[in-house]
């Protein structure tokens, strides 16, 4: 206990000694600052820093990686705020490190991931075997994963919870379908160019969501064109806006630039039933 409490007295005393200098730490320093913050939270659990700055952990036996680019890019952004950053990060690892959890249907929701981040997403094993993420293929660009949401944390279901939960691959999918179906959307119309907003990590898998795209609800000149960013960005425009179209490249380009948890840089359209690339 008291070296736990040593332990968060030196790591508070060097995060205020940053802020004091208004300076950004390099990512390096800012990994093992992370580092020591997982340490402390789990003294239990075997923490590595490998040499391409993921954190690796070992508890029981599983195998976990804590990818820190988007945490870093936060506090990049706003290094005053780096307790409340790595605290944020931290707080949302909970779910990682308790055992067996328990599974709430009512949270799971589809997750829009990109295809170059599947081998990412499925960074979890056991007994050195893979335990894939469950996904299903959207388009050229996109994939599905599905994840129970919290408010501080986001963790993707493995074959195994699935197995748990004793439902199907098509069950699931309907089930996350109809929980997203039943949030709340926020709206942005500028002159066509509509941008959606979801609370709780969900504005991706709105491209999902089967009530929205109509020209009742978004009524664009054209077919229904969007940019998915990043994870917590979805622009729509029609296909006939041209001046829509440039608007929207152009946010969608510094929000991919600059943005958290990216997704893609390519615009898509609506063909029906789904988006296709389109560019």
């Amino acid at each position: 206990m008291v070296i736990r409490l040593l332990s968060a007295f030196l790591l508070g005393f060097f995060i205020l000694g940053c802020n004091a200098k208004n300076s950004v730490m390099p990512k390096t320093a800012f990994a093992r600052v992370y580092l020591d913050s997982l340490r402390i939270k789990y003294p239990n659990v075997k923490f590595g820093l490998n040499d391409e700055l993921v954190i690796t952990s070992k508890y029981g036996d599983l195998d976990y990686k804590h990818h820190i680019d988007d945490d870093y890019l936060a506090y990049r952004d706003a290094p005053d705020s780096i307790g409340e950053i790595i605290g944020r990060y931290v707080a949302s690892t909970k779910d990682l490190y308790a055992d067996l959890r328990t599974i709430f249907v009512k949270r799971i929701i589809p997750v829009i991931i990109p295809v170059e981040y599947l081998a990412e997403a499925d960074s979890l094993n056991k007994d050195g075997k893979p335990a894939p993420i469950i996904t299903d293929k959207y388009n050229s660009q996109l994939v599905i994963a599905y994840a129970e949401v919290y408010k501080n944390s986001i963790t993707y279901l493995t074959e195994n919870d699935v197995k748990r939960l004793s439902i199907s691959g098509d069950s699931l999918k309907s089930i996350a379908t109809r929980n997203i179906d039943r949030i709340t959307v926020r709206r942005n119309d500028n002159n066509g160019l509509y941008i959606l907003v979801a609370d709780g990590k969900k504005t991706s898998a709105l491209i999902l969501s089967a009530g929205i795209w109509t020209k009742s609800i978004m009524p664009v000149d054209g077919e229904f064109i969007i940019a998915i960013p990043n994870a917590d960005s979805l622009l729509v425009t029609g296909s006939n806006n041209r001046t829509g179209i440039l608007k929207l490249k152009e946010m969608a380009a510094d929000l991919y630039k600059s943005g958290q948890r990216k997704i893609s840089n390519h615009l898509f359209k609506w063909t029906g039933n789904k988006f296709e690339i389109y560019d």
